[in-house]
């Protein structure tokens, strides 16, 4: 029963890992159309989505090097969501997947959304994007 709860468990932090490279993927993709001179409405939103687009993709190259630790560190049963990774790096750190998978996302969605703005006001960008974050909210149990 633990070995077929593991593989469940291993295929589903697999599927996490094949997401997360297509996430980051379009993130690189999105990032570099930003950066090429599609039409903004102002140049500091520019800056914003590119800075949020960076991020993204830094968020997701630490979720690719979590997950090898997640697969090692997970006991039987164990959701991969809640297991503590420790680490070193410029430190010891304690780490979990969805402390980076949220960001990543999150910031996504902003860095895409900035690209959508003409004379909107910050509100309305957060109300457009809050069914977004809430179903993130709910998906990631955070």
């Amino acid at each position: 029963m633990n070995e077929q709860a593991s593989d469940t468990h291993s295929k589903a932090l697999e599927f996490v890992s094949r997401a997360n490279s297509y996430v980051l993927l379009a993130t690189v993709a999105l990032l570099a159309w930003v950066a090429s001179g599609v039409e903004f409405f102002t140049e500091a939103l520019r800056l914003a989505a590119m800075a949020c687009l960076t991020i993204s993709v830094i968020f997701g190259v630490a979720t690719l090097s979590l997950i090898p630790l997640v697969q090692e560190a997970r006991r039987p049963s164990q959701s991969n969501f809640d297991v503590e990774v420790h680490f070193s790096f410029l430190g010891q750190h304690r780490l979990r997947l969805k402390a980076v998978l949220l960001p990543q996302h999150l910031l996504l969605i902003v860095g895409a959304e900035l690209r959508f703005q003409r004379r909107k006001t910050i509100a309305h960008m957060i109300e457009n994007a809050l069914p977004a974050l809430q179903a993130i909210h709910f998906l990631f149990d955070v």
